[in-house]
């Protein structure tokens, strides 16, 4: 094969083609660090990368599959990692481009490169994000800004913006991301590859000292990818129980079990364009409408749904923000328990709206932290009103198309749609909702709009993780978007 076969496999493929010795590992893992060198500067999504290190690990895999020795699931597959909620023993981790942590090198491994490395994927590198992920673009004052692969003037989306640029892009067939609040969504969106977000304790969050904080809100592991037999390969590598995680699930799950189901025959899906709280651009609403027909062609009953949200979406909004941002307080807490100082003596490397928000958090009283509370049930309560009568619930991803990049580290969503204002941060992302109760969701390409990807989202109940992922393979059966990558081979630099 040469180089463009290569960097065209899928994860599924390129685990076929090297357990049957038709291809090394040593040449998949060239290929993509190929790509990487030469597609990469004019995306910014990998920040960095450990080419030896990679080399040799697919060097040792191929002497133990000579050998006949046994060999992962992932066996072959290089990818990245994200550059966040990630950490994988001796390389640097910045929490999203901080300059004060460039240097900063964790000795604890986080469960995206465990498992993909325990399963004999080849790990080359991580990928860009925002600073502390507290953003639904990727930008950072240390690396700059990801850029949208179908047009390089405009943002990957975020958290996870590296990861599906990449993975768009053809650098690796799939990719780590992680979601606080849609990251995982988002960017899969913008991007035009496919993402899952799995239920809270399907993939296991084992987090030192607070095993309890990815809670509130919850937070997931999950991968980004091109076809959605690689999300399903992925999740199957991921997915499984901890001990070290309290919340973790014994379930057993084989995703790949459920993404040849012939229909959704029998499937009640609810579509909301708008959850009832949300601006919509109307260019996003035009695909999303035209999409969801592809349920019904595979056998699913569809009909529009409204959720009794009792919330306006900038109520949410601030929800979310003060939640996630208790997160962030405590990481600047560890931080500064290792003598490094971000709100003293690194200000200037934290965004406003980050500051603003640990600032709010660090104030709130004990009732303030039950109302939020009580806020998020209602949440929850609503969505379980609405699961009585759907097995799913589908909506667009995302209320807007993907924005224009800056070029002082500070890009956001838009901060009104519609005429009406929304947080530039997130109150965009019809995504964060699922993090406030704990449901599987996912986002696959819906189709174009203006040249520029529209996502689809489509959630389950909680635990029912393989009805979602069963819903994206019906969904690319019936619209594949294979072709929408076609557009990228002719990009300046691919």
């Amino acid at each position: 094969m040469n180089q463009e076969e290569l960097a065209s496999l899928s994860a599924s493929e390129t685990v076929q083609l090297v357990r049957s010795k038709q291809v090394s590992p040593v040449e998949t893992t060239q290929a993509a660090i190929d790509r990487i060198e030469k597609l990469n500067p004019a995306l910014n999504a990998v920040i960095y990368t450990d080419l030896d290190g990679a080399k040799r690990k697919a060097h040792d895999l191929e002497q133990r599959i000579m050998r006949g020795d046994n060999i992962g699931g992932m066996a072959g597959v290089p990818t990245l990692m994200k550059d966040l909620f990630d950490f994988r023993p001796g390389w640097p981790s910045t929490l999203g481009g901080i300059p004060a942590l460039k240097d900063f090198v964790p000795d604890f491994w986080s469960t995206f490169p465990k498992h993909m490395e325990r399963e004999d994927a080849i790990l080359i590198g991580k990928t860009n994000t925002p600073v502390m992920g507290f953003n639904g673009a990727t930008d950072n004052p240390l690396f700059g800004a990801t850029c949208n692969p179908f047009d390089l003037d405009r943002n990957s989306g975020g958290s996870s913006g590296g990861s599906a640029a990449a993975v768009a892009s053809g650098l690796v067939p799939v990719a780590g991301a992680s979601d606080g609040g849609g990251s995982i969504r988002i960017p899969a969106s913008w991007c035009g590859v496919a993402g899952f977000q799995p239920s809270y304790g399907r993939v296991p969050m084992v987090l030192r000292p607070n095993a309890f904080g990815a809670l509130s809100p919850f937070v997931y592991e999950g991968p980004v990818a091109r076809c959605v037999d690689d999300l399903a390969l992925v999740m199957n590598a991921l997915a499984g129980y901890d001990a070290d995680d309290p919340f973790s699930n014994p379930e057993q799950v084989d995703f790949l079990s459920c993404i040849n189901a012939p229909s959704l025959k029998g499937k009640r899906i609810g579509y909301t364009r708008d959850f009832g709280i949300f601006p919509v651009e109307a260019a996003v609403l035009a695909c999303t409408d035209k999409a969801v027909s592809a349920f019904t062609a595979a056998g699913a009953q569809v009909d529009e749904i409204n959720l009794d949200i009792p919330f306006s979406q900038q109520e949410l909004s601030d929800l979310w923000c003060r939640l996630i941002s208790a997160g962030s307080c405590a990481m600047v807490t560890g931080l500064q328990q290792r003598g490094i100082d971000l709100l003293n003596d690194y200000r200037s490397q934290l965004p406003d709206w980050l500051v603003y928000w640990i600032g709010i958090v660090s104030r709130q009283s004990f009732a303030d932290m039950q109302a939020d509370q009580v806020m998020r049930t209602k949440v929850f309560d609503a969505f379980a009103a609405a699961f009585s009568g759907v097995d799913l619930i589908v909506s667009p991803t995302t209320a807007a198309l993907p924005v224009k990049n800056l070029n002082n580290g500070l890009t956001t969503g838009p901060s009104s749609i519609n005429g009406v204002a929304i947080n530039p941060q997130i109150g965009w992302c019809m995504t964060y909702l699922t993090n406030l109760i704990g449901h599987p969701a996912a986002s696959v390409p819906a189709g174009l709009a203006d040249g520029l990807p529209v996502g689809l989202q489509i959630i389950g109940r909680r635990y029912a993780d393989t009805d979602v992922m069963q819903a994206c393979a019906c969904f690319e059966r019936e619209r594949p978007w294979v072709s929408i990558y076609e557009s990228l081979k002719t990009r300046p630099g691919a």
